[in-house]
């Protein structure tokens, strides 16, 4: 799919028929393994991968979704927020690519289990993901939905 048609195809899934394949999360994860990080300080991330149903149990807001990658850094300032915000739109991007349902997911940080993270990560943002019968197809975005300034 081209960037722009994929980009303006994008929309938020929130009903899952089915868990994505093997071969499918590891497309997603090469995508966010490919997400640009400040500094390169990219020791300071981590991408975690839960498929694990009394693991999924515990998590809020998660809409049934087989499959939650949540995306962690060693500190939660601004530089790293950007960071995860950066890799889990690669991921969310790919899994539609894919023709899977994806959907950035803030509701579930507070209860995901500390056993699932590594020592001194913290988690910044979540991506659910999973099957779906949806179709993505372009929308047609208003010009000025986000205002815009141009200084030459």
């Amino acid at each position: 799919m081209e960037t722009l048609k994929m980009i303006q195809s994008r929309k938020a899934i929130r009903e899952f028929n089915g868990q994505i394949s093997d071969e499918q999360l590891q497309t997603i994860l090469k995508a966010g393994n490919a997400g640009a990080v400040g500094m390169s300080q990219f020791e300071n991330y981590r991408i975690i991968a839960i498929q694990k149903e009394d693991v999924l149990a515990q998590l809020n807001g998660i809409h049934g979704a087989p499959t939650v990658i949540i995306v962690a850094a060693n500190a939660a300032t601004t530089m790293e927020g950007v960071s995860a915000g950066i890799i889990v739109h690669n991921m969310e991007l790919a899994a539609e690519d894919l023709g899977l349902g994806a959907n950035y997911n803030m509701a579930s940080l507070g209860s995901i289990p500390a056993d699932v993270l590594p020592a001194g990560f913290k988690p910044l943002v979540v991506l659910t993901l999973g099957q779906t019968t949806e179709t993505f197809t372009p929308r047609n975005l208003p010009d000025d939905r986000i205002k815009k300034e141009i200084i030459k």
